[in-house]
Parts: C-alpha cells; structure tokens; sequence
C-alpha cells in the first residue's frame, strides 16, 4: 500500500469513528454545581454520610470536618434523616461508636446505610 493509500484509510477510520461517537457525547447530562452551603443545599433531602478508614467524613459527597459536621447536626436537629455509610474497612465497634457520636451529636434519626448485597 502506498504512504497515500494508508493516510486515506486512516482518516476515513478517525472520521467514522468521530462520527459514532457524536451521540454518546451529546446524551451525556451536563453536570449540577453544588451549592456552597451544604445546609441550604439539602433542604427537605437526607443527609448522607459517608466515613472513610482514615477517619475522614463526606456529607452528600463532600468532604466535611468533624467538628464542621457536629455543628451542622446540631443545627438540623432532628429534622432531617441522617443515613450513615461506614467504610467496609472499619470495625464493629468503630461503626458502633461513630453511630453513637452521630446520635449524641443531634442527628437522633441516624441509621445504618448499608447498601444493597452487602453482608
């Protein structure tokens, strides 16, 4: 084949492959910007909490001091559910205690969040 030939066949495969690609770009959902206030941002929402093994908290997502987090709940009150997700990595007893600080901490609503088809 000469040098001509493979640089046609070439460009005819990325333009059809650009081409298929089009609706996949297009059918993606644009992104949502989160609030800056977190409080504001889950008006009449549960709030998810996740606790990673280093001891590391994100609330719907996003990382959140623990005494960030403690001043939030007592704010909320009881007013909104608390689901809590620990990591797989954490003992018994760490899930236990965090379970209990969330509960002490205001948030008297929280519950085990464990997803679907995990022991």
């Amino acid at each position: 084949m000469s040098l001509m030939l493979q640089s046609l066949v070439a460009l005819t495969l990325l333009t059809c492959g650009a081409v298929a690609a089009v609706p996949v770009v297009v059918a993606r959902p644009e992104p949502v910007a989160s609030e800056g206030d977190p409080a504001a941002a889950m008006a009449g929402e549960s709030l998810r909490l996740v606790e990673s093994a280093d001891g590391r908290w994100f609330l719907n997502g996003d990382p959140i001091g623990k005494v960030a987090l403690a001043d939030l709940l007592r704010q909320q009150g009881s007013t909104q559910p608390v689901r809590y997700l620990p990591s797989a990595a954490l003992g018994v007893g760490e899930v236990a205690r965090s379970l209990a600080w969330l509960r002490r901490s205001g948030a008297a609503g929280a519950v085990l969040a464990i997803p679907p088809g995990q022991p």
